[in-house]
Formats: structure tokens, C-alpha cells, sequence
């Protein structure tokens, strides 16, 4: 019980990074009229394109969307070594996906396409697999099971949309997405609440 509560914390603490990350992504294009720019770079092969400076800010989320974006894969594999909130099964193994999308979201630093949008795919069909496997489960109760269904679910209902019926990036709804991730933060930090609560007391002799 004193690792689950601990894996939590760490889990909490990541995903609280992540949604920062996005939202500090998000703030320039709220309110410092940043505007989406052509990516500085060169095309490798057909959807490979090589990023000239992975760290510019206005660009890639430079080094705050990196740590962001591995957050998120810390974030993952925290839930996934002790079978949060999906179980011990194989159902476990779903934590996977969202693991890979963080990867390919760092690898998407230095190689905008293909490893952007694949990151942004496998996090969200991952965490919307896991929140399936959430509300199964029963683990996490209450408000707590859907966090990971609302982070899955957005992309899905306002970023791919808008990029597929526009055809460019929608920067404003990348930072939005922070919210959820922070409510996932949150929701872990409270289920790691309830099980230090369980934790047996040592008594002074």
C-alpha cells in the first residue's frame, strides 16, 4: 500500500507537469498574440520533417513542452507499475499506449512529422482505453474514475476536428488540453490520499 500511495504522488506530480506544460504552451497564443507559424525546418522524406531548433518556444513548447511531454510518460509508467486505475490484469498493458504517445510527443521535438501527431493519437486513444478500463474496474471512485476518459476524449472532440476541417494546428485547444491533464494530477494525488489513509499506524511503545 506505501508504494501504490508513493507511485501516485509521483504519478500526480507528472501529470501536474504535463498539463502546466500545455497551458504555459497555450498562454502565449491566449494572451501574448503569439500566431501559429510554419515550423523552421526541412522536409526529410514524405511526412518526415526534421525541426531546425527543437526548442524555440513559439514552435515546439521548447524545453517546458519537453518536460512536459515526458511528464507524461513518467506519468504512465507510475500507473502502470501498480495497476492503476485499470488493475493488475492485462488490462494493465493499456498504459502502454499512452507511454508510446509520450514518446513519440518528446521524439516530435526534433521530428515534427510523424511523431507529433502520433503523439498526440496515442495518448488519446490510450488514456480514453484506460478510462474505459477505469469505470470497470472501480479502483478509483467517484469524479476520480472519468479523469482519465476526459483526458482521452479530448483530442478526439476539439483538437482533431479543428485540425481535419482546417487543416492547421489548432496551438489555443493544444493548451486548453492542460485542464484535463491537470484534473488526471489531481485525481491521482487524491486516490494516493485514500490509500495512505488505509496504511496501518505504528503505535509508540
Amino acid at each position: 500500500m506505501e508504494q501504490t500511495s508513493k507511485y501516485l504522488r509521483r504519478a500526480s506530480f507528472a501529470y501536474v507537469l504535463a498539463g502546466t506544460g500545455l497551458l504555459a504552451f497555450g498562454f502565449q497564443f491566449w494572451f501574448l498574440g503569439a500566431v501559429e507559424t510554419k515550423a523552421q525546418g526541412r522536409l526529410l522524406a514524405p511526412f518526415i520533417f526534421l525541426a531546425d531548433d527543437p526548442f524555440i518556444p513559439t514552435e515546439q513548447g521548447g524545453w517546458i513542452g519537453l518536460i512536459s511531454k515526458a511528464s507524461m510518460f513518467v506519468g504512465a509508467f507510475s500507473l502502470w507499475k501498480i495497476g492503476e486505475p485499470t488493475g493488475l490484469g492485462k488490462k494493465r498493458s493499456l498504459l502502454f499506449i499512452p507511454m508510446a504517445g509520450a514518446v513519440a510527443y518528446v521524439l516530435g521535438q526534433w521530428l515534427p512529422l510523424p511523431f507529433a501527431p502520433m503523439g498526440a493519437f496515442l495518448n488519446g486513444i490510450g488514456m480514453l482505453l484506460v478510462g474505459i478500463a477505469s469505470l470497470r474496474a472501480s479502483i478509483w471512485t467517484g469524479w476520480k474514475r472519468y479523469a482519465p476518459l476526459i483526458v482521452g476524449s479530448f483530442p478526439f472532440v476539439f483538437m482533431f476536428p479543428i485540425l481535419f476541417i482546417s487543416g492547421a494546428r489548432p496551438a489555443e485547444l493544444i493548451g486548453i488540453w492542460g485542464f484535463p491533464w491537470l484534473l488526471l494530477g489531481l485525481a491521482a494525488w487524491q486516490r494516493a490520499q485514500e490509500v495512505s489513509s488505509k496504511l496501518p499506524t505504528t503505535k509508540p511503545l
